[in-house]
């Protein structure tokens, strides 16, 4: 059964595990800024434990038991922001994923969480957090990393770019989200020479020959590269001054594979904001792949927008 959401909510995903309790309270402070009214979700038989259809209707014990759960997380979601309408619900669905799919269509936020080491874990999470970043009809955030940290004068908020129609979304987002909290917005476009030659990790690289038949083009793709990043980052840096007359946006153009440029850059901001697709190209963010890596190794929370 699919349970009826208010438009223009923050919805939680929440189960009881310290992932979702982490992602309640990073919803009750976005919730608290903006004034938005939160639905907090648990799926009351998310491992499909109840033997339908040969038994309709879930026990109404653990109906109950469910509601407790999604009781618990309001009650921490009021507690970050006061004053903001806080509803409780629980959804008879399986699948988390389906139901929080069909939660974004009303809502302005979809907000889960992850395990801080990279695995994304929980009852109603589990894995449900790529799902919903592909699918979700609005703006997803995974809480990861430091979650106690928000937007604002001394915490920025960085956007990956690549020039794609899901990354001006993301731009969009982002100088929002800054403008918002009267954050610097950091715009950031990595991009490789795939005629560089690395080490190990941490080494430093070294041009390596080209190809056959490609002698003389490494400097030549080395330069476009990084004139194609420079470009896309100033597309996005206006796009953001446009959206947002008066934010004060940054640009940085770096080499290196853009998950590790992304998460060395958004260590100690506030968050950090993807396309769910990118483009790839010369810029090489490609950021469906790079949106996945960075779900579980950015340092702070991480939202993700699709175009729209």
């Amino acid at each position: 059964m699919t349970v009826g959401y208010g438009r223009g909510q923050i919805v939680v995903g929440y189960d009881g595990s310290a992932e979702s309790a982490a992602a309640a309270d990073w919803a009750g402070g976005e919730a608290g800024r903006r004034g938005a009214p939160v639905t907090v979700l648990t799926v009351a038989d998310p491992l499909g434990l109840h033997p339908a259809p040969f038994v309709p209707g879930l026990p109404e014990s653990m109906r109950d038991s469910a509601m407790g759960v999604a009781e618990e997380g309001a009650a921490r979601v009021r507690k970050a922001a006061e004053g903001v309408v806080v509803t409780a619900r629980v959804a008879d669905e399986v699948s988390p994923a389906a139901e929080l799919v069909e939660a974004s269509r009303g809502a302005v936020l979809l907000v889960v969480g992850t395990r801080g080491h990279g695995e994304v874990v929980g009852t109603l999470l589990g894995s449900v957090a790529f799902a919903v970043t592909a699918h979700a009809a609005c703006p997803v955030v995974v809480v990861r990393g430091d979650d106690s940290r928000h937007p604002g004068p001394d915490h920025a908020v960085v956007v990956g770019v690549d020039g794609s129609a899901s990354c001006l979304a993301a731009v969009r987002f982002a100088a929002a989200a800054a403008a918002a909290s009267h954050a610097p917005l950091v715009v950031v476009c990595a991009y490789r020479d795939v005629f560089r030659r690395t080490g190990g990790e941490g080494e430093p690289g070294r041009t390596g020959a080209p190809p056959p038949g490609a002698r003389g083009s490494g400097p030549t793709f080395a330069m476009l590269a990084r004139e194609t990043a420079v470009a896309a980052a100033q597309a996005a840096r206006a796009e953001a001054r446009a959206a947002r007359p008066g934010v004060d946006v940054r640009v940085r153009v770096e080499e290196g594979r853009p998950a590790r440029v992304l998460a060395r850059v958004a260590k100690g901001r506030a968050l950090l904001v993807l396309g769910a697709r990118g483009q790839g190209g010369f810029a090489g963010l490609r950021l469906g792949a790079v949106t996945h890596a960075l779900v579980h190794t950015a340092p702070c929370p991480v939202a993700v927008v699709s175009a729209v």
